[in-house]
């Protein structure tokens, strides 16, 4: 009796393969020196990759990559601050809107882009 309430109690459905989710890419930019960029957002959900090479193997150069508000111009996150050679993915949660990328650098060769 016990085998049979058992067989009872199992689920007549198999189980479900987890959901994956796709990014797809929203821009990409590179350059040296200074920049705005203006970038919206339907979702306010993106990863941002980025990486840096030095223009002068004595000078390591620095870039800095701040998300802004497109509309107030208030700074939300410093998504990147890095000396020199590097990379990094930064996930950014926040409500769909206008932003603006501020970089900041000097010495330095940059390249970044957000995924949604």
């Amino acid at each position: 009796m016990v085998l049979l309430l058992a067989a009872g109690c199992r689920s007549a459905e198999p189980p479900q393969p987890a959901q994956v989710s796709r990014l797809k890419e929203a821009g990409a930019w590179k350059g040296v020196g200074n920049r705005t960029i203006g970038f919206v957002s339907e979702t306010g959900v993106f990863r941002i990759n980025w990486s840096t090479r030095s223009v002068a193997p004595t000078d390591a150069g620095t870039f800095r990559l701040t998300v802004r508000s497109a509309i107030s111009g208030r700074p939300i996150r410093v998504v990147a601050d890095q000396a020199g050679n590097g990379t990094g993915s930064v996930d950014f949660v926040d409500d769909p809107r206008m932003y603006e990328f501020i970089v900041d650098s000097a010495g330095i060769d940059w390249s970044f882009n957000a995924e949604e």
